[in-house]
């Protein structure tokens, strides 16, 4: 028949799980099927569409060709249009793959309640996050591997809309046994001469960097780390003070050592927290049904205690 598909959306699916886990065998795992049936979906593609969709390294797993990183954004165009399709027509029971992302430290402060509320409200939905930094969440963003982000506005770039949820204040993390620790805020100007452990972060470095510039000072970096709990440990421990845009509910570092934030007194920017999606394109439905979980969740952080406002 003319205008026949001549793949299933079954076989599109296996592929894209096949190329998003980087291997056959997780693919089918997730999927419930057997290898051979993930194996024989992709062989009749690369069949159909004549060309390669994958280089197979035995330890590495599959890599995308060219071919098959074209096929994996629009497979991800078509599979998320027929879910889509699906829940418009059943508009209570949300279901399928959802793909978000989050900054890297921004994950542990929301993810975990985001995940709790959408799992709870829409079971159905299959919620695939991965952490990734503002750089990361924008080539996301563009070749469609996700379709929301909560992240911050750090050099997203254009084609991305941004609804700012808050903005995070910049603080200034000091060992609680640092004589700076009895004081009730600090400068930028005495804090450029001590040692600082900066939290070294793509963009991020910049941001931090950038608010000394912006006064004619420079750092004295004495350690860089891309973990936020590295730097804490450092600062716990006496090696400098970092400045941070969150605070934990515990003042210990993963090692017991224990550190206290101060705010940072100069008027600077904070960071502002975001949810990114595409421009120009409505939001799925699960989609904005993450983006509800996020705004709450966010909200409910920033609130804090009502005996203790939090510092972000």
């Amino acid at each position: 028949m003319a205008g026949r598909p001549e793949f299933t959306f079954t076989q599109l699916n296996y592929f894209a799980r096949a190329a998003e886990l980087g291997s056959m065998t997780d693919a089918a795992a997730e999927l419930f099927v057997a290898q051979s049936a993930v194996s024989t979906a992709v062989q009749h593609l690369e069949r159909t569409l004549q060309t390669q969709l994958f280089i197979r390294h035995r330890v590495k797993g599959l890599q995308l060709t060219a071919a098959g990183d074209e096929l994996l954004t629009r497979a991800r165009e078509v599979l998320g249009a027929v879910h889509d399709t699906l829940d418009a027509f059943r508009p209570d029971a949300l279901s399928g793959p959802l793909h978000a992302a989050c900054f890297p430290t921004l994950a542990p402060f929301y993810l975990p309640q985001i995940i709790h509320d959408l799992e709870r409200t829409h079971p159905g939905i299959e919620a695939r996050v991965r952490e990734g930094t503002a750089d990361e969440v924008a080539r996301a963003l563009g070749n469609r591997a996700i379709d929301i982000a909560l992240t911050y506005d750090l050099g997203l770039g254009d084609g991305i809309s941004k609804e700012l949820l808050a903005t995070a204040p910049v603080s200034v993390a000091v060992a609680e046994d640092d004589p700076l620790a009895l004081r009730d805020g600090l400068t930028l100007d005495e804090l450029a001469a001590r040692p600082m452990i900066l939290l070294d972060m793509p963009v991020s470095r910049d941001y931090f960097v950038g608010l000394f510039a912006q006064r004619g000072l420079s750092p004295h970096i004495r350690y860089r780390f891309a973990s936020f709990e590295t730097v804490r440990a450092m600062v716990a421990r006496g090696h400098g003070f970092a400045l941070l845009n969150q605070r934990p509910a515990v003042g210990r570092s993963y090692d017991g050592g224990r550190l206290v934030t101060r705010p940072l007194l100069d008027d600077v920017p904070g960071l502002d927290i975001v949810l990114a999606t595409r421009s120009g394109e409505p939001l799925s439905r699960k989609a904005g049904a993450f983006a509800e979980r996020a705004r709450s969740a966010v909200r409910l952080l920033a609130e804090g205690p009502a005996h203790e406002p939090r510092v972000l």
